[in-house]
């Protein structure tokens, strides 16, 4: 077995370095681009690498990361027989018993997965979803050398040593997750329990009893649109909005609107958001309906979207102060976590650097406002000009992020991902609607849901125990995972200890009043 797993790693390694090589001297196209295309050539799991990555706008430049946006994850199917020898290990009789009728042309083929149209017994048109033979094998073999690469690449210090280690773990946790269908299913229930209070919102029914480890049985959606689609066909035909419009009663700009009100309604309200919604994943029906595919990729709001919440208040009121007062509370939670940490990890160091540290939150406080500033002003300057409408959220947010990191403030992942989903949102949304304003669709949100009713949906946890009720968490953990979640838990003991000694260091070099307190 060993023999196997080594040959295979090597044969990975070998074909990877091709196609480093290849890319690097293609000076035609731009390294963004190039970035973006190591990705979709080396396919397997780095495919999935980078849809991760394009989560990280804290890690990569912005213009790698939105450039990793456009991964495409189409690839070209398997043939049949294979994929039936799936479905029968898994349900434990072919397609043609359990079916009353099954196309064995699939209608979609990813990296992980191919899905075929079917009739249940009873009449139901469904959508089934099976996991390519072997691929688990072969994304194995992809978390090590990651591993292998991530390790490298900090040994040689090309990036910052906790930022590629943490990467590579979140990526080789989300991917495992993926692979199993059943925690895409669990997913599917809550989206689905939730958007039942919007009808707006279309979230395709799965069944359970149908479903298993790598095999997800979920309604098929007739007389949809793929997203992905209308966005190509108006690149060519931009009159073709107006025959959605009157054809179908689609909206395109008012889909654009309501598709950020949903992602923030999702992540705020209800604490629980499809953290994927590329256009690949969206699709419209007829009556301004907006649908969502593909529950791989899930995240969970955190307890500070309070803080996230006011921040983004402030930006859409134009408020600069109250996005500023409260960006510095969200900060300064984020430090405190830090500074709790270095508690628990050594005491006695904690309780030396105690008045540097208060120091250190001091000026912090009267520099981000400063920085916040700065990054903000542009999005209240001439709202009259055509540009300021196009001054994308992943602008502004990929700056905020980029000086917090500045901090050592280090965004928890679940903010990460939504950043990412509003950015994509954005993005979907100006492509949708050319005279699409951010700012129009932040106040449509908060004029459904006032800041007021907002703030007690979320502390009084209402949607959170609607989750709980629909959503195991822990229900297909393994022990590797598990262990897994422990380890990293220790992990961050250590690295809090690191990052504010480091911030410490770097502070000293700048404030006489730091360096005087750490002599004392």
């Amino acid at each position: 077995m060993w023999i196997s797993q080594t040959l295979s790693f090597f044969q990975r390694l070998i074909k990877i370095k091709l196609i480093i090589l290849r890319l690097a001297f293609d000076w035609r196209t731009s390294r963004p681009v190039r970035f973006r295309m190591f990705f979709e050539q080396a396919g397997g799991a780095f495919l999935k690498f980078g849809q991760i990555l394009s989560l990280r706008h804290d890690f990569i430049p912005p213009a790698y990361a939105n450039e990793l946006l456009n991964l495409l994850s189409r690839v070209e199917p398997q043939p049949w027989p294979a994929l039936r020898e799936v479905f029968i290990a898994e349900i434990g009789a072919p397609p043609e018993k359990v079916f009353r009728q099954f196309d064995n042309q699939p209608i979609a083929s990813a990296s992980i997965s191919q899905v075929y149209r079917a009739e249940l017994p009873g009449g139901e048109m469904v959508a089934v979803k099976i996991q390519r033979p072997g691929i688990r094998e072969v994304f194995e073999t992809d978390f090590i050398l990651a591993s292998f690469l991530g390790g490298l690449l900090s040994i040689f210090r090309f990036f910052d040593s906790f930022q590629i280690q943490d990467i590579v773990s979140e990526f080789i946790s989300a991917t495992r997750r993926e692979l199993d269908f059943r925690e895409e299913l669990n997913n599917s229930l809550a989206l689905l329990a939730h958007s039942s209070e919007h009808p707006q919102t279309i979230i395709p029914k799965c069944y359970s009893e149908l479903s298993t480890e790598r095999v997800l049985v979920s309604e098929y959606m007739s007389e949809i649109l793929s997203v992905e689609t209308v966005l190509e066909r108006l690149a060519v035909n931009p009159g073709y909005a107006v025959e959605l419009k009157e054809r179908q009663r689609i909206n395109l700009e008012d889909l654009a609107y309501y598709f950020v009100f949903d992602i923030m309604r999702q992540y705020f309200i209800d604490g629980f958001f499809h953290a994927d919604p590329h256009p690949a994943n969206l699709f419209f029906a007829p009556d301004n309906h907006l649908g969502y595919f593909d529950f791989g990729i899930i995240g969970r709001a955190g307890k500070n979207r309070l803080d996230l919440l006011r921040i983004i208040y402030g930006i859409a009121k134009r408020d600069l102060n109250f996005s500023s007062r409260h960006f510095l509370r969200f900060a300064k939670s984020a430090i405190a976590k830090e500074m709790e940490l270095f508690k628990q990890k050594d005491r006695a160091t904690y309780d030396r650097y105690v008045k540097v540290l208060e120091k250190l939150e001091e000026i912090m406080t009267d520099n981000l406002h400063a920085d916040l500033e700065k990054i903000l002003a542009p999005w209240y300057q001439d709202q009259a000009s055509r540009d300021y409408h196009h001054l994308t959220s992943s602008i502004v947010i990929s700056k905020m992020i980029l000086r917090a990191r500045d901090y050592s403030i280090y965004l928890p992942r679940e903010i990460i991902m939504f950043f990412r989903a509003l950015i994509i949102s954005d993005m979907v949304a100006l492509r949708l609607a050319p005279n699409f304003d951010i700012m129009k669709a932040l106040n449509r949100f908060f004029d459904r849901y006032p800041l007021g009713v907002a703030e007690e949906l979320i502390t009084a946890r209402v949607h959170e125990a609607k989750l709980e009720e629909t959503v195991d968490a822990s229900a297909h953990l393994s022990f590797e995972e598990l262990l897994a979640q422990k380890e990293a838990e220790q992990e961050e003991l250590s690295l809090a200890k690191e990052r504010l000694i480091n911030l410490i260091a770097a502070y000293a070099e700048d404030y006489q009043e730091v360096r005087q307190l750490l002599k004392t």
